[in-house]
């Protein structure tokens, strides 16, 4: 796996929330189509992390990885409760904007860093 097929995932990725943001607005139901983003993207990210830790015999969470996890539970758990029907609620329009930030912020900051320095292998 090179960078160009990351930098393509990143790019699409990018999309899908521009898209999400301006689909959302025209039909006033933005906080909806948000946590669908989100949620997609909170299960990928543990997907990722469980594929990468099964080879691992004793595993040491680190600070980063547990704040990471834990953040990333908290936007899956408000995307869901969003889903159900309580997409209304202040707080839960709230967490969800602010995890659809976070994720816009770090899907930006790794495509920049993808651009910037060529990998020959990632893995």
């Amino acid at each position: 796996m090179n960078d160009i097929y990351v930098s393509t995932a990143l790019i699409s990725l990018l999309i899908c929330h521009l898209a999400a943001i301006i689909i959302g607005y025209q039909m006033h139901k933005q906080t909806l189509i948000m946590s669908y983003l989100n949620m997609g993207i909170a299960i990928g990210a543990f997907v990722f992390w469980a594929i990468t830790s099964l080879n691992i015999k004793q595993h040491n969470f680190q600070f980063i990885e547990l704040l990471a996890l834990f953040i990333e539970a908290c936007i899956l758990i408000f995307a869901f409760v969003s889903i159900i029907g309580f997409h209304n609620k202040t707080a839960v329009k709230v967490i969800n904007f602010i995890g659809f930030g976070i994720h816009l912020l770090v899907t930006t900051g790794m495509l920049i860093y993808m651009l910037t320095f060529k990998f020959n292998r990632l893995f």
